[in-house]
């Protein structure tokens, strides 16, 4: 192997080991930047308050923020912090604009955050128009027509970015069920399809 080509392939195994860490520590940092800069205002009118000096460390709001979230999930995990939570929600149920988009979000976050739910949890492939031609995605709901037909909705993610996409709806049996966590799909879809995972079927299971 010549030198020019050595050197050529200890930089592309260096670039495919650095770039996965660099963006990783991008993206951490962006959200706790993002974070801070919206907790930091208020952190900082409180200390001048009690101090009557601007004293404040970078990465406070974002300690805080996880602080407060945990409590707050503490909170609600009692009846009385459930009961709280419920006629702040109905407060905001009131409000115009303000409910239709708190409604949009939590669903959203309950979607995600409910354990006992298949949502995203089944990885099926779905042929294309093209014969022969599939998509990989995310079986999001169940739902049954009053005919009787069993449908599904799909979420289509895109490569390399998973969190957009498209959704369809198609019968179940028209659907191939992998044998595939979510995980490995994610990995796969953003990797190009380039991860060394084996894409194998199963029955689907009623």
């Amino acid at each position: 192997m010549g030198f020019t080509k050595r050197i050529k392939k200890t930089f592309i195994a260096g670039f495919f080991v650095l770039i996965p860490l660099l963006v990783t520590v991008y993206i951490v940092y962006v959200i706790i930047s993002s974070i801070d800069s919206i907790i930091s205002p208020l952190i900082k009118n409180i200390i001048i308050n009690l101090t009557g000096k601007e004293i404040y460390i970078p990465g406070t709001g974002f300690i805080i923020f996880i602080i407060i979230t945990y409590l707050t999930g503490i909170l609600t995990s009692n009846y009385f912090g459930k009961k709280l939570l419920f006629y702040g929600e109905l407060i905001l149920h009131r409000i115009p604009f303000v409910k239709g988009i708190y409604r949009s979000l939590k669903d959203i976050f309950n979607t995600f955050s409910f354990e006992s739910t298949r949502a995203f949890k089944e990885v099926v492939m779905v042929e294309m128009p093209l014969n022969g031609k599939f998509f990989i995605g995310f079986i999001t709901k169940r739902f049954t027509l009053k005919d009787g037909r069993q449908l599904c909705n799909v979420f289509i993610p895109t490569t390399p970015n998973p969190t957009s996409g498209f959704l369809i709806v198609a019968r179940e049996e028209e659907l191939i069920f992998l044998e595939m966590t979510p995980e490995e799909a994610i990995k796969y879809i953003v990797s190009l399809g380039l991860t060394q995972t084996d894409i194998s079927w199963r029955e689907k299971n009623l």
